[in-house]
């Protein structure tokens, strides 16, 4: 089922499909010209940069700038990091990412959050959607705030969290110390 999953999720057309449904329905910036700070969340290295290749294709006037992938991977990610968080206008508007920004980074300009991939920990999906939820005051304009963030889910993650609404729970191992303690008293 997995397989058949990424199957779809590597496929060019519907990696064509996702991007065409993103760029034409995603919220937009400057009068609807632009779309917002977008976050693609991808399932590996090279599931983002096989985005990344499907958008340059597609969107040649934006090549290279525009849409980002933002992964462990990448050398200079970090700064491409803090320019999709940068208040200002700065490039890119779309970054794709694996785990990177699925956490911890505030990104209050975000207004679309793509999931492009399965998530099973409800930890972790409630986190990835927390990066929308940033308020950002004048936003569209002076005294036009953000009010919503739209998210595109590809994987039907939301369907699998209303028929498993705790997720898929991984226990936690016990701490090494912890084991060899009981060891020891076990001998």
């Amino acid at each position: 089922h997995a397989s058949e999953i990424n199957k779809q999720l590597f496929n060019e057309s519907t990696v064509d499909l996702m991007l065409k449904h993103v760029m034409e329905n995603g919220l937009k910036v400057d009068g609807g010209d632009t779309i917002g700070k977008t976050i693609i969340f991808a399932v590996n290295q090279r599931h983002a940069v096989f985005i990344g290749q499907r958008f340059d294709h597609h969107y040649p006037h934006h090549k290279g700038e525009f849409a980002r992938v933002m992964t462990h991977a990448v050398s200079h990610a970090q700064t491409l990091i803090d320019a999709f968080g940068s208040k200002s206008n700065k490039l890119p508007q779309i970054a794709i990412s694996v785990d990177m920004l699925d956490t911890g980074i505030d990104v209050p300009e975000i207004l679309n959050l793509v999931f492009f991939k399965a998530v099973r920990s409800k930890v972790k999906f409630l986190q990835m959607i927390g990066r929308g939820t940033r308020l950002r005051p004048n936003l569209f304009g002076p005294g036009e705030h953000k009010t919503q963030f739209y998210i595109f889910d590809f994987c039907a993650n939301f369907e699998f969290f209303n028929e498993n609404p705790a997720g898929i729970v991984t226990p936690f191992p016990e701490p090494l110390q912890k084991r060899l303690f009981k060891r020891r008293l076990e001998l």
